[in-house]
């Protein structure tokens, strides 16, 4: 059930140089037991989604995993069965990344670990409509939860290891 939202030619991409090769990446879409969904606050001011690189040797759910840790200090399982999104943007030092997100479950309170970002919190997932930076984010978020039926509030989760 995985979705590609690059397919549309303005879902997601913001750069002309569609020939430059993609940095891979992957993050996590992370819902906590009532269904609100966990954000940070980039130093910038953006608000946004956990996500890194994925490592030499790592899969990409277990990237987003690590990532979702690394970032948020939250750790975080993957919901079964809720399939893949990508996600595509060139970021500020003009690299392009291809990102792979997946729906993932925590319980965690999260914690700013990196100088990167001010805030992390669960917020409802119609405030994260309203206020994440990006569209693409927002996108992202809007196919995640048609995907959920609208919410993760009672999630089967494993722990992933791609």
């Amino acid at each position: 059930m995985a979705t590609d939202m690059t397919s549309a030619p303005d879902s997601v991409s913001q750069s002309s140089n569609v020939e430059q090769a993609a940095e891979r990446g992957a993050g996590g879409v992370v819902f906590d037991a009532v269904g609100s969904v966990l954000v940070l606050r980039h130093a910038s001011g953006d608000l946004v989604f956990p996500k890194g690189h994925v490592e030499a040797g790592e899969g990409e759910l277990q990237a987003a995993i690590r990532e979702v840790e690394e970032e948020a200090g939250v750790r975080a399982t993957h919901l079964d069965g809720s399939g893949t999104w990508t996600t595509e943007y060139v970021n500020p030092r003009g690299s392009r990344r291809l990102i792979t997100w997946f729906a993932l479950r925590s319980d965690d309170a999260p914690t700013i670990t990196e100088d990167l970002f001010t805030e992390a919190a669960y917020i409802t997932p119609e405030r994260a409509l309203e206020e994440l930076s990006h569209g693409t984010d927002r996108r992202l978020l809007e196919e995640v939860l048609a995907a959920l039926g609208n919410g993760p509030t009672a999630p089967t989760t494993a722990r992933g290891q791609a």
